[in-house]
């Protein structure tokens, strides 16, 4: 009977702590810390609650807090018991040296309040830590020391570059314990540099820092070209971090505590943690002076290839030269080389394609320049040799790059205006081949004299021509005058040229016609009419359109009904030229109403 009594009341009792242990909060630290260094407070319990930490002078608060929940259930002897276990992370700085007692935390859980132990804790003088730890303005760790089981450095490949001159920086990560990226990273602070992305090294390895082993990554990897000489600060990259921790168990008089306060039953938890590079100095030299003539800031590798799209074409008609500069280097920021068109011709705006890989870790490939020409005048002309010049790095010194000259010869079509003279500016100038056909030799025999009666000169026919010969010549004088004075006016040249420009063209639309050749009918279709309204109307080719037409048009009293014929045309040819061969208008048809709306412009347009 007394056994049974005795084991009622044991029972009792541990039921009693277990309640209490249920109800009760505690509360943990490490128990020996460093000034400056961050460590957790962490505040456990069986239930959720409102955790009021008390204020403490000697400690900063850096984060906090973060909570966590877990719960385990068992079956005992047909019975279901639960644990539910919440915990409360705060992270501190210790600020000075000495012996402190962290007071009681108060736990506010409904209408009931619950208080924790007081927490001893010992703070020793600080390390020797080669960087800093602190806080930012948000109040999360800051780590950036290699003494810290978690940090990340930029490691560049060379500190010491040309302007211009490219290398590799990686952002690499080193850890002792696990981790993972907490929120999306934002780009590396790389001012007064270009920069290129790279793919990152997916492989870990392990490398040996004071008797430490870490495990390392490079997480990000770029291409960078300084912009500017001196000294270039690669700034502090900071990003969020969630690095697991372990949590210590603060001891308790309660036996089952007592049994899971074993450091393998110590809880892990996911701290954020902001860790920050260190700053980074690239020194970046100038150039050398005396850069050759075309130099435009290339630094590398380079080749250099040039071609002239066409050797003959029609006045204006349009050719292209283009020059494509390949190797490795700087090639996205190359600019344009110099050419040396000749004169009066329209160049046009220069287009340029970049084509580049990173395959080796620099930047290869070729960058094309074209510079489109359309060609004002008839004639020879010649292009001079281009040159182009870059510095390598690699022997320090400048390199160029000679181009061919470049020849072509500007036609004159046959329905061309004729009232301008052949370009002289830029025209190549052949030399003498051969001496005996190009120039010939004074002659070296003796004169043989005759008679004037004898020569044509005696003749009575000959002395009469004289004054018909000066009637002639005041009759072409006066032709040669009116002549000229018709010719000043380029408005009426042009405006007589059109109808016969017109007529011409079309002539060779309709040998295109009768030969089956439906591509070319209609773009002789539509130069005849833009020609022709080119001419008339006293405008440029490059200022038409149709808008700028109707508007003279109608400005001239040319009939709406016309005007609405012109662009049914204009847009039949264009559509045509184009669409498949069951859309396309009838040429014959075509051709008749194209004839018809020049010659009724030709009356309205007199």
């Amino acid at each position: 009977m007394g056994k049974k009594i005795l084991i009622s009341l044991t029972g009792l009792i541990v039921l009693g702590v277990l309640l209490n242990a249920q109800d009760g909060f505690t509360a943990s630290a490490p128990p020996v810390v460093r000034v400056g260094d961050q460590f957790h407070y962490v505040v456990e319990g069986s239930e959720r609650g409102d955790v009021r930490v008390p204020a403490m002078d000697n400690f900063q608060l850096l984060g906090g807090p973060y909570s966590s929940f877990s719960s385990h259930s068992q079956w005992i002897n047909g019975k279901m018991t639960q644990k539910t276990l919440v915990a409360y992370t705060y992270v501190f700085s210790a600020v000075s040296e000495g012996n402190f007692a962290i007071p009681a935390s108060t736990i506010r859980v409904g209408r009931k309040e619950y208080r924790t132990n007081v927490v001893e804790i010992v703070v020793n003088a600080a390390g020797t830590g080669r960087a800093e730890q602190g806080a930012n303005e948000a109040g999360t760790v800051v780590s950036s020391s290699e003494d810290d089981p978690v940090f990340l450095r930029v490691i560049p490949s060379k500190k010491e570059v040309y302007v211009g001159e490219q290398f590799v920086s990686e952002l690499k990560v080193y850890t002792r314990v696990n981790t993972r990226p907490g929120s999306s990273a934002s780009d590396l602070p790389y001012e007064g540099f270009y920069k290129n992305n790279l793919d990152p090294d997916a492989t870990a390895q392990q490398q040996e820092i004071d008797g430490q082993v870490f495990v390392t990554q490079v997480i990000k990897r770029h291409i960078l070209i300084p912009q500017k000489k001196g000294k270039l600060e690669i700034a502090p990259y900071k990003s969020e971090w969630m690095v697991q921790q372990r949590v210590q168990r603060q001891r308790s008089n309660n036996p089952i505590d007592n049994f899971f306060d074993d450091p393998f039953f110590n809880s892990l938890q996911e701290v954020p943690v902001t860790l920050s590079t260190l700053p980074v100095t690239i020194h970046v030299k100038p150039l050398p002076s005396g850069e050759p003539v075309g130099f435009t800031g290339a630094v590398g590798d380079f080749q250099m290839k040039a071609a002239l799209s066409s050797t003959e074409i029609g006045v204006n008609e349009a050719l292209s030269l283009k020059i494509t500069i390949s190797g490795t280097g700087n090639l996205p920021l190359l600019s344009e080389p110099e050419v040396n068109l000749p004169p009066d011709h329209d160049l046009y705006d220069v287009t340029r394609s970049v084509q580049t890989s990173t395959s080796g870790n620099r930047i290869s490939g070729s960058v094309t320049f074209e510079y489109p020409i359309i060609a004002r005048h008839a004639g020879r002309f010649r292009i001079a040799p281009v040159q182009f010049a870059w510095f390598d790095p690699k022997v320090g010194v400048y390199l160029t790059s000679l181009t061919d000259e470049f020849n072509f010869t500007v036609v004159k079509g046959e329905n061309d205006d004729i009232s301008g003279d052949v370009y002289v500016p830029g025209v190549v100038h052949e030399s003498v081949r051969d001496l005996g056909t190009d120039i010939r030799d004074i002659s070296r025999e003796s004169p043989v004299f005759t008679s004037v009666k004898r020569s044509l000169f005696g003749n009575r026919w000959y002395r009469l021509f004289y004054p018909f010969a000066l009637l002639l010549t005041l009759i072409l004088i006066v032709f040669i005058s009116v002549v000229a004075r018709r010719n000043a006016d380029l408005t009426l040249v042009r405006n007589r040229l059109a109808g016969r420009s017109a007529r011409a063209r079309l002539k060779k639309a309709d040998r295109f016609r009768k030969s089956g050749d439906p591509d070319k009918f209609y773009e002789e279709i539509g130069k005849a009419i833009w020609g022709y309204l080119s001419h008339k109307l006293n405008i440029e080719t490059s200022g038409l359109s149709r808008e700028v037409i109707l508007e003279h048009l109608e400005k001239r009293n040319v009939p709406r009904e016309q005007r609405s014929e012109l662009l049914r045309i204009l847009e039949e040819s264009e559509f045509s030229r184009f669409a498949p061969s069951s859309e396309r208008s009838d040429m014959n048809i075509l051709y008749s109403e194209a004839a018809q709306l020049i010659r009724n412009l030709e009356n309205n347009l007199k």
